[in-house]
């Protein structure tokens, strides 16, 4: 009886969170940053200079995870997006690392589809930007590392009543710190991990307070080179948990106190062409082991134009 007492319960929880998604009175609160943003020499900085990126997003969505992993539904959610990211990197150093800013805009673009509860929705618009005020990297030796401090301002559309939104509702401290490891005297093979934490604040609109969240990145790849161009290939992943509970009374009692949580690995692949000033990037990831979240793949590729300071000479 106890037995199915606990199934019986882990499966309205599992429903609730589903409805919670589509209702918008959401199960579990995610933060701003996207599992699966870096890879590759994540733990280093580019040389100084100013670099300007555009990155495309793509993550189609096709289960929903309940507690415990358990699938609830599997419907069609498809994420789309564009970010803009500005970056400067100056010459002067700081605490004896070179000292950076940044700042990203990014655009989404929601569909959620459901054929069991017939539910529909689609929004699009900017969503939440990104203010990176303190940015610092080091090299030493072999090792590259980083460590900065970023802020996420509301600014995109949020409806609390609305099933989709650009914009989270809430602000959010982000720091971050990683290093890259060139592991061989040649630096051709490499080894590089991130660490992320999320402090979010309460959403406008809705007594909900979201729980901070860890998301570790790693990425294991190989460079070759000619004699300008260089280019680096591996595997990468990550995993994102959150640390304690969503708070406030907007959370459903019966979804109080879960921690959510999701993993993802796949490959990457980067080029770098510095005398023509371009860089490209592709990522691809699976992801897997999640509860109480969204499940599916993502994809993220970039273009960069590179602005050395002083110029690479040809």
């Amino acid at each position: 009886m106890q037995r199915f007492s606990a199934v019986c319960r882990e499966g309205l929880l599992a429903v609730l969170g589903f409805l919670a998604l589509a209702t918008a009175a959401d199960a579990q609160q995610l933060g701003h940053y996207i599992g699966g943003f870096t890879g590759l020499e994540s733990g280093s900085t580019a040389p100084p200079g100013l670099y300007v990126a555009g990155f495309g997003l793509v993550s189609p969505i096709d289960t929903i995870k309940g507690p415990r992993g358990k699938t609830v539904l599997r419907p069609k959610i498809d994420v789309s997006g564009a970010i803009a990211v500005y970056q400067v990197v100056f010459p002067q150093k700081m605490l004896g690392g070179h000292y950076m800013l940044a700042f990203m805009v990014p655009v989404l673009n929601n569909r959620f589809n459901s054929n069991l509860f017939d539910i529909s929705a689609e929004t699009k618009g900017v969503s939440d930007v990104l203010l990176m005020p303190i940015g610092l990297g080091w090299e030493k030796g072999r090792v590259d590392y980083t460590a900065n401090y970023s802020f996420y301002a509301p600014s995109g559309d949020f409806d609390p009543n609305s099933p989709l939104n650009p914009g989270l509702g809430f602000w959010e401290h982000q720091i971050q710190a990683g290093l890259t490891w060139n592991i061989d005297e040649k630096k051709k093979w490499n080894a590089a991990g991130m660490t992320t934490w999320e402090i979010n604040q309460s959403k406008s609109g809705v007594d909900i307070k979201p729980g901070p969240i860890f998301t570790g990145e790693y990425g294991f790849g190989r460079r070759f080179f000619t004699e300008y161009n260089l280019m680096n290939a591996g595997i990468v992943g990550y995993a994102s948990q959150k640390l304690s509970a969503d708070s406030g009374s907007g959370i459903n009692p019966l979804l109080r106190g879960y921690l959510d949580r999701g993993f993802g690995s796949g490959a990457e692949w980067k080029f770098t062409d510095p005398i023509h000033r371009l860089a490209f990037d592709v990522r691809y990831e699976w992801q897997y082991g999640t509860q109480l979240r969204t499940q599916g793949k993502i994809l993220i590729f970039s273009i960069t134009y590179l602005n050395f300071q002083p110029p690479l000479k040809k």
